[in-house]
């Protein structure tokens, strides 16, 4: 999903063997944080969806709620690794490889363009 992008679709469409999962909508963190929004009060980031996410195996489908996304939970974390030697939010090691997954992602697609219309 773009979110710039003229027409949305998913934000996350995630297919496995069993079962798949979609869901709508970006993170409201970014734009409660442009708008002044205050990351300690209650419902911030919270933005509700047009529509909610679904998980399916096929034959039944069950709408889920999603957590509001938590970036002060990720610094608090990320501070303690920092100042008390706690572990790291994220282990460095992980962090780089997605950024290979992501790299190898944009190096196998080409990338189109829409100037020949």
């Amino acid at each position: 999903m773009n979110g710039v992008a003229p027409a949305q679709g998913p934000r996350f469409h995630v297919l496995g063997s069993r079962a798949g999962f979609t869901s709508w909508g970006l993170d409201g963190q970014e734009a409660a944080l442009a708008a002044g929004g205050d990351p300690a009060r209650l419902g911030y980031g919270a933005v509700p969806s047009r529509e909610p996410a679904r998980l399916s195996d096929g034959t039944t489908t069950v709408d889920v709620g999603l957590a509001p996304g938590d970036y002060p939970a990720f610094y608090r974390l990320l501070a303690d690794a920092l100042h008390r030697g706690a572990p790291p939010p994220v282990e460095p090691i992980e962090a780089l490889q997605t950024l290979r997954i992501i790299r190898g992602l944009h190096a196998g697609t080409p990338v189109r363009s829409l100037a020949h219309i």
